[in-house]
């Protein structure tokens, strides 16, 4: 179980609770004790992930809170149908108030795999820490570092023709995204994209951004035209950063690739 996917998680939980989605369907109670067992069960994560390698049980207890934990995100995904639904059909609609059993029943046993989940715990005597806020992350290059990478060939070759082909047919900007939890090799994937000869011949320029918890929109533009040229700007304001983008990109064939983003802001998006 990665904490990063935890993390994530707890903060969709925390965003469901908070907003219209979790009033309207009426499980905000419900997922504010699954996000406290999560909680619970994340400060002893560390411990866990670092004794799995010699104890067997601890590593069968990771994989069952890793299934739970996606099961739990399905959940998500699944009020969010039944939220569209129910603005559709209306809430007293048969259909809706089925929909909304349904997923009521599912958060109920979810509960009870996380109680005896959280419960089981105890029984390894594992060492808690106190969660903080997760710090910065390395920053990420193009360059790929890893020595020989195997068994992403295929995933590679799937992704560099859809970039090549998505271009050369669209009128408008494509994007493609590479998702998952942490470790898996996202980066590292990007990047055997980004150096595939047949991506470097296709586009011209080739951007690499960090994105990282930092999202600011500024610094990002910023830093995609100082990529660019090789120089900076004297203006700071956005306004005057957008239009020199645009400039630079206009009627040329890019390739943008912005690795380890984690805001959903939709406002810092749109500029």
């Amino acid at each position: 179980m990665a904490e990063a996917f935890l993390q994530i998680l707890l903060e969709n939980i925390t965003s469901f609770i908070q907003g219209e989605l979790g009033l309207l369907l009426g499980f905000e109670n419900e997922f504010e004790n699954i996000s406290s067992r999560f909680s619970t069960i994340q400060a002893v994560l560390e411990d866990a992930q670092e004794k799995q390698l010699k104890d067997k049980a601890i590593k069968n207890w990771l994989q069952k809170l890793n299934a739970a934990a996606y099961k739990v995100d399905d959940l998500l995904d699944e009020c969010k149908a039944a939220r569209l639904e129910q603005s559709r059909l209306g809430r007293h609609h048969p259909k809706a108030i089925v929909s909304r059993h349904k997923i009521g029943k599912r958060i109920k046993e979810m509960m009870e795999k996380l109680d005896a989940i959280a419960k089981e715990r105890t029984d390894f005597h594992l060492h808690e820490k106190i969660i903080e806020r997760q710090v910065a992350r390395p920053e990420t290059g193009p360059v790929l570092t890893e020595p020989q990478v195997y068994g992403r060939d295929k995933e590679e070759d799937e992704i560099v023709k859809i970039l090549i082909n998505k271009v050369s047919n669209a009128q408008e900007l494509s994007v493609l995204p590479i998702l998952g939890m942490g470790g898996l090799g996202k980066t590292t994937l990007a990047q055997m994209v980004f150096n595939d000869q047949r991506v470097t011949e296709h586009f011209y320029p080739k951007i690499w951004i960090c994105v990282s918890d930092d999202f600011d929109e500024k610094r990002l533009i910023e830093t995609i035209i100082g990529n660019i040229e090789r120089s900076s700007l004297d203006v700071k304001d956005l306004a005057s950063f957008q239009k020199k983008l645009q400039q630079l990109l206009n009627g040329k064939r890019y390739l943008l690739v912005l690795d380890d983003v984690w805001s959903e802001d939709q406002q810092k998006w749109d500029n």
